[in-house]
């Protein structure tokens, strides 16, 4: 078989996961990785070659190199993260370090560490992909090749891609642009001139061919199958074209250059692939009014393990939730979204999520790297390995990771908090990526570039501040808490604020509410109105469409469980009212003005449980006018306003609401944009904080005036 029927291509997760989004260290240049090459294997006995131990690479990354032990380390842990290991082993690991008492133990254990010298000779060049030229920079490509031309294209398709890590023609041009220097970098010092210059008789070794496929890999024409590197080149129709040869059993090096050169194509299962030619997912839709549209597309129906591709833009003002096979070791890219919630509860290999906007992304565990860049007022909450972030501004980070936080260059206003939710598979998720709660380093961030040398550019959320996230979604599995827990300043915090909502939901209970005689948690009378029966009306039914048993109510009722197990329809024949989860006017509540409900799903119930409920007070003359103010007890700014509010960002670029003032009318908060997620109640009286509304967090997003 001829050459033309070999098809390589360059590897994206060493670039995706592998390249750090920073300018590399000075002395990761080809001069000085050529002298650690040669160096390595003067020390193959001390653990430099062909394994590099943690302690040789320490020695020459802080003594020749000239790096931090820091960086040292985080450029070793990263290639290490890259190895493929069980979940198994990737929890013992955390096991050991989280049994270390001090620093000197935990060094004492990295010491036992060891990665293949070869590849990461490889890592530390390709660090070259992130790299400023000042040239490019001022007068971009002086003489473009066709290659440059023909750019990945973005999720608009309007542009080119400027994220490197993520665009694989990129990655192939890297390849491509260095790889005599790639394969001078491997060579035995023996092969090369004192200039460190390969000739016309050099030799490639096979365990340098076998380190090559760290970064290229193919397949053969007609074939699904995919092959590393070396067992192409070593496959025996392609000896004369790759340059083995059996006597020498090792590699010509121009032979192999230019078959590697003349089979190099694109890579089939990389972002421009998927956006070309891969599966259009409709998990988001068009919204109404607005004209842009949400694209996600994947490549998990054709892709193998470790090849996944999940590729989202432009999700505006949604809510996407979504856990499945699709998402499971997918390498996903978030990109252009705003205003939106965003759950993917599945464990993914990597995360990107780049030049979003106030947003929400709730994530599975991440096995490898979570990365953010140039977004805006952004929340993540997520278990990660890693996380790194630049050019963000006014972000906030709830995580759980055994590595330090990465702050690249750019940064400004970021905030760190301990990880504060939990779904039923998650800690099904964090074993299958190998995921511990412990050690957790969530406070313990690292800043990588020196313009950010000062650490005012983050700061750890006070436990004032600090509420726990409910993911409103029903699913299966056996997590009924936050994993490993919440720091005890926090849950502290968290404990005294219970209470207080305990005290309230008490008073509420004792105080025997009806429609004659509505008191405030102070036990301050606000109003007595007067309701005729006739007047209102609800009627609840078992079944959906209205069938089955059926209970009917003119009065508030705190408890009318006894009389159906459960709820699935809803006719409200005169009136607006408030319905609730539990009984006494608890849980989830749903306002219902007069019409009718055939299905839970129509009042936007999580489910068909219901027990309480009670009619609105509406005020007479039609009035409406409600103040929110930023901070708690009335501080802040100030906004007032007497007409809804779809989006409490959009309008009033406020992502919280701590207190407010309902100076006329009734209105109901909704906790997510666009009269989404999880309702308030709020009658005509002053609210000082959100547990005077009945709410465990600030998160309001939307609100509207009841109208009959």
């Amino acid at each position: 078989m001829d050459q033309s029927g070999v098809l390589l291509w360059v590897k994206a997760e060493p670039f995706i996961v592998g390249a750090l989004q920073v300018p590399p260290p000075s002395k990761f240049s080809l001069h000085y990785l050529r002298k650690m090459s040669t160096y390595v294997r003067t020390r193959a006995t001390e653990g430099g070659y062909p394994r590099l131990s943690w302690s040789t690479w320490r020695h020459i990354a802080c003594g020749k190199l000239q790096l931090a032990k820091g960086l040292a380390w985080l450029y070793f842990e990263i290639f290490d993260s890259l190895a493929v290991k069980t979940p198994k082993e990737r929890l013992e690991w955390s096991e050991i370090l989280s049994n270390c008492m001090s620093e000197d133990e935990v060094e004492k254990q990295r010491n036992q560490l060891s990665v293949d010298t070869l590849q990461f000779l490889l890592f530390l060049y390709i660090q070259q992909l992130n790299k400023v030229s000042l040239r490019t920079s001022l007068i971009g490509e002086e003489w473009p090749s066709p290659r440059h031309r023909s750019q990945s294209p973005d999720l608009t398709e309007k542009s080119s891609c400027h994220h490197k890590n993520w665009n694989d023609y990129s990655h192939q041009a890297f390849v491509c642009d260095h790889l005599s220097d790639l394969l001078e970098l491997l060579v035995d010092p023996e092969q090369l001139t004192a200039s460190f210059h390969s000739t016309h008789s050099s030799l490639v070794s096979r365990e340098a061919v076998v380190a090559l496929s760290f970064l290229i890999e193919g397949t053969v024409s007609g074939a699904r199958k995919i092959y590393p590197l070396y067992e192409l080149a070593l496959w025996q129709p392609l000896h004369a074209e790759s340059g083995f040869s059996k006597t020498s059993k090792a590699f010509s090096f121009y032979k192999l250059e230019a078959w590697l050169r003349a089979c190099l194509t694109g890579n089939p299962f990389g972002t421009s692939a998927c956006l070309k030619s891969g599966k259009k997912l409709a998990w988001a839709h068009q919204v109404e009014g607005t004209t842009k549209r949400a694209k996600i597309a994947c490549n998990t129906h054709v892709a193998p393990r470790m090849h996944r591709l999940v590729v989202m833009s432009q999700v505006y003002k949604q809510t996407l939730a979504k856990s499945s096979d699709t998402l499971v070791g997918a390498h996903v890219k978030i990109h252009r979204c705003n205003e939106t919630f965003v759950y993917l509860l599945s464990p993914l290999r990597s995360v990107t999520i780049e030049k979003c906007r106030n947003s929400t992304f709730i994530l599975g565990p991440v096995q490898t790297a979570l990365h953010l860049h140039s977004c805006d007022n952004v929340k993540v909450i997520a278990v990660c390995h890693r996380l790194s972030i630049s050019s963000t501004t006014g972000c906030i980070f709830h995580i759980l990771t055994p590595t330090r936080p990465l702050i690249l260059s750019g940064n400004q206003r970021v905030t760190f908090a301990p990880f504060h939710t939990h779904y039923p598979m998650l800690e099904d998720h964090m074993a299958r990526t190998g995921l511990a709660t412990v050690p957790n380093y969530w406070d313990n961030p690292m800043i990588v570039c020196r313009e950010n040398s000062s650490t005012s550019v983050f700061r750890l959320l006070a436990p004032c501040e600090f509420y726990v996230f409910i993911i409103p979604f029903e699913m299966e599995g056996d997590t009924t808490e936050i994993p490993g827990g919440l720091p005890s300043a926090y849950q502290k915090a968290l404990g005294q604020r219970e209470k207080k909502i305990q005290t309230w939901q008490k008073t509420v209970k004792e105080a025997r509410l009806t429609n004659y005689s509505w008191i405030s948690a102070l036990g301050k009378p606000i109003y007595a109105p007067k309701m005729s029966k006739a007047g209102t009306k609800i009627t609840f039914f078992e079944d959906k469409n209205f069938q089955g048993r059926h209970y009917d109510s003119d009065c508030d009722c705190a408890d009318f469980h006894m009389y159906l197990s459960r709820c699935n329809s809803i006719r409200v024949e005169g009136g607006t009212w408030a319905v609730y989860e539990r009984p006494n006017f608890a849980g989830y509540m749903y306002v219902l003005p007069r019409g009718e409900y055939s299905e839970y799903q129509h009042w936007m119930g999580l489910n068909d449980r219901l027990s309480s409920c009670r009619a609105v007070h509406l005020s007479s003359g039609g009035q409406y006018k409600i103040q929110i103010f930023e901070k708690g007890d009335f501080n802040g700014q100030m906004y007032e306003t007497t007409e809804d509010c779809p989006s409490i960002m959009e309008q009033f670029h406020m992502r919280e609401v701590h207190s407010c003032k309902v100076l006329e009318g009734a209105w109901v908060f909704y906790e997510l944009p666009n009269y989404r997620g999880r309702q308030y109640l709020l009658d005509k009286k002053e609210y000082r904080k959100p547990i005077d509304w009945g709410a465990a967090s600030p998160a309001i997003q939307s609100f509207r005036r009841i109208v009959e």
